[in-house]
């Protein structure tokens, strides 16, 4: 690493040098480091630089290196980023935006309207594998007549193009092969350093045109182990953990640190049941299952007091999409029970497909579903399996009932319809169709608010409740820990950490 020891640590190394070679390599460099140099411990390695992969190894690197034409708030609402303003036509097809002025790279390089242009369209070309794909498919066309200009053109006129603009970090367009592993971005700090599987450096951008940050140096140390990440911060060697689960919190908070949630609806817990695969072809079957749920004490127990109770995927902002259907997913065992018997079902055998290694709270939520599922009469079997073997099986939907987890959970109801496979009208795991549902997705993520769009999500809802082949259960809300004295955190949509006005008190 290349941060220096203090002279006022050496009374601490007699009683911490033990635990921090454990730690391994380096440990005693970060426990080093100055007030206004910040270590964040990261469970996932680094393996690229590319913003538009947004894998949980660019979760806090991307809000350092990149910014975007705007940012939506804790309501979804839009604001000025490296856009200074826009205007949208009266049909919703069109986004104009004026660049902000001054604005350069890393490298020096100044902001043009092509570098927006060349973000999108590499977000937009499957070849690239961007995360946002299905977003960026929206975008029609592209026109650039000033080099502070960029005019976009879409095929419909969702509100969910704000969630596209908020996720699409502009990138260098004058270095197309360095995007993964170039780091040049506009954000407020720069890429200084890298070792794969260790660390990862950023000093302070002093040319930022947001303003110069109070930290000088951000370095994100890659932890793998959660437990070792607690140690570390225990012992001083990090400062901030973005990403943790409930007990990890639970241990920090006793111990003195500070935490909370950086979104209360980050992920969502599910159920995903495939609807060809008796007896869960049966909606009563399905119905059943839902009624079953206890929603109230999966969220409290599994996720954690701030866990939202989910019973359809909207988030909580956005009530228009939910009016009427508040109290739909009620806790009914005595009728679970009876449904299960009309549908002929009592006895059948359900299998329960977890991953509770990767996802802990995936597993304690199958555990929970196996012991309802079993006390209205069904045969619950939970089958465990890796990460990779759950993945491969649940996108070829070849499983019965899968305990599940979507993303994007805070984000619009349009962006969850086209993001989450699960909500799809094509390739659905779940093998659910309707025309009438795919008429109305349609609708709903091609036209602003109104009379139709409010007719359409009703009959979205209904269909959803009616043959329940995803069950929303709760929110799982990002974790995060912190060493007193940092202050100035702000977090997006995500849970993403955004580091600008963070410090470090003396």
């Amino acid at each position: 690493m290349r941060v220096k020891p203090f002279s006022r640590w050496a009374l601490a190394v007699v009683f911490i040098l033990p635990l921090l070679i454990s730690l391994g390599p380096g440990s005693l460099k970060v426990c080093a480091a100055q007030r206004d140099t910040l270590v964040i411990g990261q469970s996932a390695d680094i393996t690229s630089f590319d913003p538009t992969e947004l894998r949980m190894g660019t979760f806090v690197l991307n809000r350092l290196l990149y910014n975007t034409l705007i940012a939506l708030d804790a309501d979804g609402k839009p604001h000025a980023e490296l856009a200074q303003s826009w205007t949208r036509s009266d049909d919703g097809k069109t986004l104009a935006f004026t660049l902000r002025k001054g604005v350069t790279f890393h490298n020096g390089k100044p902001l043009t309207a092509q570098d927006v242009a060349f973000s999108l369209n590499y977000a937009k070309d499957p070849a690239n594998g961007a995360n946002i794909l299905p977003l960026a498919k929206m975008i029609k066309s592209i026109d650039t007549p000033a080099e502070d200009t960029v005019i976009l053109h879409f095929d419909g006129a969702s509100d969910a193009v704000f969630d596209l603009l908020d996720l699409a970090f502009i990138i260098d367009g004058s270095q197309p092969k360095k995007v993964k592993t170039g780091g040049n971005g506009t954000g407020p700090f720069k890429l200084a350093g890298y070792e794969p599987g260790q660390d990862a450096v950023f000093v302070r951008n002093d040319g930022y045109w947001g303003g110069k940050p109070a930290l000088k140096k951000v370095i994100i140390k890659i932890i793998p182990d959660q437990q070792s990440g607690v140690m570390q911060m225990s012992a001083g060697a990090v400062d901030f953990l973005p990403s943790i689960d409930r007990e990890a919190a639970g241990q920090l908070a006793g111990a003195g640190f500070a935490t909370g949630a950086a979104t209360a609806e980050g992920r969502v817990l599910d159920l995903t049941f495939n609807t060809k695969v008796p007896p869960l072809d049966k909606p009563d079957v399905r119905q059943a299952i839902g009624l079953a749920l206890d929603r109230v004490r999966i969220a409290h127990d599994i996720a954690g007091p701030s866990s939202l109770v989910k019973c359809l995927p909207w988030p909580r902002y956005s009530q228009r999409e939910a009016a009427g259907h508040e109290k739909d997913c009620a806790y009914d065992p005595a009728r679970a029970k009876a449904l299960i018997a009309r549908a002929g079902a009592a006895g059948a055998e359900i299998t329960i497909m977890s991953r509770s290694q990767s996802e802990p709270q995936i597993g304690a939520m199958a555990q929970v579903v196996q012991g309802a599922l079993q006390d209205i009469g069904l045969k619950a079997t939970i089958v465990e399996m890796s990460e990779a073997a759950y993945i491969s099986r649940f996108r070829k939907g070849d499983f019965q009932l899968a305990a599940h987890v979507y993303g994007r959970a805070g984000r619009g109801p349009s962006t969850i319809l086209l993001s989450a496979v699960i909500f799809r009208t094509s390739d659905n795991p779940a093998q659910i169709s309707s025309q009438q549902y795919s008429d109305d997705i349609a609708l709903v993520t091609s036209r602003p608010s109104g009379p139709d769009t409010d007719q359409a999500w009703q009959r979205i809802d209904g269909f959803m409740l009616k043959e329940n082949w995803v069950l929303p259960v709760a929110t799982l809300p990002v974790l995060w820990a912190s060493a007193k004295g940092l202050a100035g955190l702000r977090f997006n949509l995500d849970g993403m950490p955004i580091l600008t006005e963070a410090k470090l008190d003396k």
